[in-house]
């Protein structure tokens, strides 16, 4: 019987393709979620009925991705293909600082943009985000320009901006995400503070 030569030299051709192909496979994903870090109860500032409402919040076109974002030098930055958000980066920012009013202002009438038509907030807090990022030193920064809103969204109570750099533990993505929420909890403690000075402006308890 007749065997084809060159088929059988391709074979070994074959298989070391494959193990290469193997040796080049796609490493996984990891999803990442920024979290609330209040810690206790804060005194009830707000009357039952009163509403607080966050959001809309907007991100620096950068940051509206899904990959993390780190700033590699002052103009540079670094997209991490296989670190990603575990969903909106607006929506996740928005429920954590409406998670950590609930705790510091002591009240459950906190809720995020969008909320329903039959809502009216008493206060809005709407967040311009322009600096989320990873640091090299393992830190981070947080930049943002927030407005506090009455009369419906359309008077404006108050105008403010945090800029914050959070050390992390250590260079790990865990560890900056980590530093990221503990910077919007200073952030959300910022808000919480004002909302305390205008509700008492108002003659509120």
């Amino acid at each position: 019987m007749r065997i084809n030569l060159t088929l059988t030299k391709s074979i070994p051709v074959f298989l070391s393709l494959l193990l290469l192909a193997g040796c080049g496979t796609t490493p996984p994903t990891d999803f990442y979620l920024l979290t609330p870090e209040g810690t206790g109860s804060g005194s009830q500032v707000l009357s039952s009925d009163m509403v607080v409402g966050v959001g809309p919040v907007r991100l620096a076109d950068y940051l509206g991705r899904p990959q993390v974002v780190s700033r590699d030098g002052r103009n540079s930055l670094k997209i991490k293909e296989f670190k990603r958000w575990g969903g909106s980066l607006e929506t996740n920012i928005g429920w954590v600082v409406a998670e950590n009013l609930t705790t510091l202002l002591g009240t459950d009438s906190v809720v995020t943009f969008p909320w329903e038509r039959a809502v009216l907030p008493g206060f809005q807090v709407s967040i311009d985000v322009r600096r989320l990022d990873a640091m090299p030193d393992h830190e981070t920064r947080l930049t943002a320009l927030w407005r506090i809103l009455g009369d419906d969204g359309r008077k404006i109570l108050a105008i403010e901006r945090t800029d914050i750099t959070q050390k992390a533990a250590d260079a790990s993505i865990e560890a900056l995400i980590a530093a990221q929420s503990q910077a919007l909890a200073t952030m959300s403690e910022q808000i919480a503070t004002r909302i305390r000075e205008l509700r008492k402006a108002q003659g509120g308890s």
